[in-house]
């Protein structure tokens, strides 16, 4: 075709002009001056969410434990277990101050909840709620089968300086002065030289 636009002068220009788009909508070449907004501030724990965090110390027996992993437990144990809000709300009802682990399980087993009480410690203990193909896998570093073993055994499938270990700073560098060869001394003598022998 002469003195016109051909059909592959028209392709060539819509690649070009979809390749072009395509390059500055890439975020590495977007308003790098442009400030991220900052990240909102999760919303505070419901009543409920911090009754089964309560529950959950109580009978792990660990005071340490996460808020926000609690949070999400709780949200995982309320999809599998469809009768669990009104089971939770039983269970918080049997905690005493100072019980330990073995009675609060006793008082549980007494009020017909002992099964629910075995899961909340295996969530926390495995880091899943449920089990099977419907498992939901809630934490799996902060899952406390780890932690008695956590001085000499890393987490399985991650690296000994722990997860996300390359977003720390990095150790002090530490150089030691150079220190200067010692003279060995002469070894001790024992016993008594025999005489040369002569010739």
């Amino acid at each position: 075709m002469t003195g016109g636009i051909s059909r592959r002068h028209i392709l060539i220009g819509l690649a070009a002009l979809v390749a072009e788009a395509g390059f500055w909508s890439n975020p590495l070449f977007s308003n790098a001056q442009t400030p991220a907004a900052p990240a909102a501030a999760p919303p505070p724990p419901s009543p409920e969410a911090i009754a089964f965090l309560n529950f959950s110390r109580r009978i792990t027996g660990h005071a340490d434990l996460k808020t926000g992993t609690s949070v999400r437990i709780e949200a995982a144990m309320r999809k599998t277990y469809p009768d669990f809000a009104a089971q939770s709300s039983r269970l918080g009802a049997l905690l005493q101050d100072g019980q330990e682990p073995k009675a609060l399980l006793a008082a549980a087993t007494e009020a017909g909840l002992r099964d629910l009480a075995l899961a909340i410690v295996a969530a926390w203990y495995t880091g899943t709620v449920g089990k099977g193909k419907q498992a939901v896998v809630v934490s799996y570093a902060e899952a406390l089968m780890y932690q008695p073993v956590s001085d000499g055994q890393t987490v399985p499938t991650y690296c000994n300086y722990g997860p996300l270990w390359w977003t720390k700073a990095p150790p002090a560098i530490r150089v030691s002065a150079p220190v200067a060869p010692s003279a060995a001394p002469a070894p001790a003598t024992t016993g008594t030289p025999e005489p040369k022998a002569k010739t």
